[in-house]
């Protein structure tokens, strides 16, 4: 499945291939009719998962759930390595030892922040050789590849920040959809939000069993007789077990859990350096919890928070201005 590895290039970063990325890519591959397509499966998901590796060893969040590399029906569909990440999405495009090209198929030349370029050097060895931003045929010649090392500066610059006033103009970001797309009606029932506008996210958590999802419902309120112009604006965060099924804009994802409750130890926390506000809450193991809430704070205007969803040593993080 490997050649032997040729010299290393002094520019290239060498990452371990560990057995859980070979059992990915061993399962991944089987589900692929064709023994063509099965081969590069299974290179397509060992460079996402090196990459995905590399930026966890920086401390740089990735969704891996949320990849079409992840997703069964787009990766049989689709020649697809893609690493989703909060800032958006990089192609991770595996070549051989003996590539002086990195084949970038035409389906993925667009809406990618980079494409990284991994080299499979043996069964329990890859080298990272650097990345472009941009490609413009389906051939990149190895020699264009930027190092490695300004990748990390590249994701900086494109840190999402979630602009909330723009909710009250009506205006939303494309993962954040009216609750009703998300929550069932008891859940819905359960949140007895009063608020002048509300949006809901599919959170990842990466978790093998039926609780693999969570719905992040952002409440905000502006304070009685106040306009869009005021200065202060209330929030109220709550995290919902996701027991829907969600048809996206990548394909249909089913996110269902057998019983409504969250999973216990799921941490719910905002952080804001501007008011010193450090605030968190934990689903408990009994009674099970089947909503957990932030208490509401009040902003100001400018005021930027975070919020993190914590399972075991997962951090997912969501960003905001109000």
């Amino acid at each position: 499945m490997f050649s032997p590895p040729a010299s290393t290039n002094d520019n290239s970063l060498p990452i371990l291939i560990n057995q859980e990325m070979h059992q990915h890519a061993k399962r991944f591959s089987q589900q692929h009719p064709s023994e063509t397509g099965a081969m590069r499966t299974y290179r397509n998901t060992l460079a996402v998962s090196v990459v995905n590796r590399y930026l966890n060893m920086l401390g740089i969040k990735t969704r891996l759930p949320e990849s079409d590399s992840w997703n069964p029906l787009l990766r049989l569909a689709n020649d697809v390595a893609d690493l989703v990440v909060p800032q958006g999405c990089l192609e991770c495009r595996p070549v051989g030892t003996t590539d002086l090209s990195c084949y970038v198929p035409l389906e993925v030349q667009c809406d990618r922040l980079a494409y990284v370029v991994v080299r499979l050097d043996s069964e329990q060895e890859a080298s990272i050789l650097g990345f472009v931003s941009q490609v413009s045929s389906e051939y990149l010649p190895l020699a264009d590849l930027r190092p490695l090392s300004e990748l990390p500066q590249l994701l900086a610059r494109y840190t999402t920040v979630v602009e909330l006033r723009q909710w009250l103009e009506g205006i939303y970001q494309q993962n954040w959809q009216a609750p009703e797309t998300l929550l069932q009606s008891q859940q819905l029932a359960l949140s007895n939000l009063q608020a002048t506008v509300q949006r809901a996210k599919l959170i990842p958590l990466n978790l093998y069993s039926e609780h693999s999802d969570a719905v992040l419902l952002l409440a905000l309120s502006m304070p009685e007789s106040a306009d869009i112009s005021t200065d202060t604006m209330s929030v109220k965060a709550q995290l919902y077990p996701a027991i829907a099924k969600q048809e996206t804009v990548s394909g249909l994802r089913f996110v269902q859990a057998s019983v409504d409750c969250l999973l216990p130890d799921i941490k719910l926390s905002i952080h804001s350096a501007h008011s010193n506000l450090s605030r968190d809450v934990i689903s408990r193991a009994y009674p099970r919890d089947n909503c957990i809430q932030i208490p509401q704070f009040q902003g100001e205007l400018g005021e930027q928070f975070t919020l993190t969803v914590t399972v075991g040593d997962q951090h997912i993080e969501e960003q905001f201005q109000l």
